[in-house]
């Protein structure tokens, strides 16, 4: 027992002690913002059912969740995801009319070991529901751009990808592979998965330059002339939409981003610094996701990741000394 007195699970986040007031710092500031937009702060539950979760099938294993029996006898779990439980709020306490809901707290899913990932993850967040379209979008965007002045770092790079042109591009080429081969940009698997499956025409054309898909808002145009399937054409025409509609013009697009949760059904989006190799900001649209409670309601929300944010200004300061 007395080995243990000293250390904490591996499961845990250390201890934050330096950054701590950057940290409230932070959060005040978007704590600013989000009410400024007329977000409603809502504290939510530490625990859920693991039968949520596993029902909705959202990209959540039930491998990857901390888990209990409770005095019922009933699976429980440390919360996963806020977007979920907000959804489920929503539905409950709604009628159809536009919410807004912003977050502060901890997730908890298992991360593989030794890729120098935590267990926990300390999070602030929005989640706009009701509202459709680049109306909501925008205002996403607005809210990324106003909270990036008050997170301290430099050179933070948004970058902005599709859901739906990634499932539909799935859709048609229909090959277990071609989720891996998307993730990792590969154009030798590409090439021999075009050629396996006898695909020509335009989606040929398309799937050879897509692992090099990553660029500015002219790549985005310039494979849209490209595509004939309908379907595809409109994901990348909302794409091109929402940056002549917004005002952030210093950002990068990336046709093999892969989604996240599976709930995301169009924009997905993700803030990157230099000094950090995961996203300290991500979210995307989920219009479908409330269908699970029976209703039909467009959302769209975003998230910032406080260990990654701390982690990017240390190693930023470190550098620049």
């Amino acid at each position: 027992m007395e080995e243990f007195q000293y250390l904490i699970p591996e499961e845990s986040s250390d201890a934050i002690i330096s950054n701590v007031a950057s940290l409230r710092k932070m959060e005040g500031y978007l704590r600013d913002i989000f009410t400024t937009y007329s977000y409603q702060e809502v504290l939510l539950p530490s625990f859920e059912y693991v039968d949520l979760y596993h029902n909705m099938d959202i990209g959540i294993e039930e491998e990857r969740m901390f888990q209990f029996i409770n005095h019922e006898g009933k699976r429980i779990a440390l919360r996963a995801d806020f977007t979920l439980p907000l959804a489920r709020l929503y539905v409950t306490t709604c009628e159809n009319e536009v919410q807004r809901y912003s977050y502060f707290g901890k997730v908890y899913r298992k991360e593989k070991k030794h890729k120098g990932r935590t267990n926990e993850f300390y999070q602030a967040g929005i989640e706009l529901i009701g509202q459709k379209g680049t109306v909501g979008e925008k205002e996403c965007m607005e809210i990324i751009l106003k909270s990036l002045d008050c997170l301290g770092l430099k050179n933070v790079k948004l970058v902005l990808g599709s859901a739906k042109f990634y499932k539909r591009l799935l859709e048609l080429v229909d090959d277990p592979n071609m989720e891996e081969i998307i993730h990792l940009r590969s154009f030798s698997m590409m090439k021999d998965l075009v050629r396996n499956k006898n695909i020509d025409g335009s989606l040929k054309e398309l799937l050879l330059i897509l692992p090099s898909s990553i660029g500015d808002i002219n790549m985005i145009k310039d494979i849209e002339k490209i595509v004939e399937d309908d379907i595809l054409k409109g994901a990348l025409n909302e794409l091109i939409e929402l940056y002549q509609q917004q005002s952030i013009k210093d950002l990068s697009f990336d046709l093999c981003m892969v989604p996240s949760m599976k709930y995301y059904t169009g924009l997905m989006m993700r803030g990157y610094s230099p000094y950090c190799a995961q996203p300290i900001i991500s979210g995307g649209r989920y219009d479908h996701l409330m269908h699970h409670f029976h209703k039909n309601v467009p959302a769209i929300g975003l998230s910032y990741d406080f260990h990654h944010i701390l982690h990017a200004l240390e190693m930023e300061e470190e550098t620049n000394d």
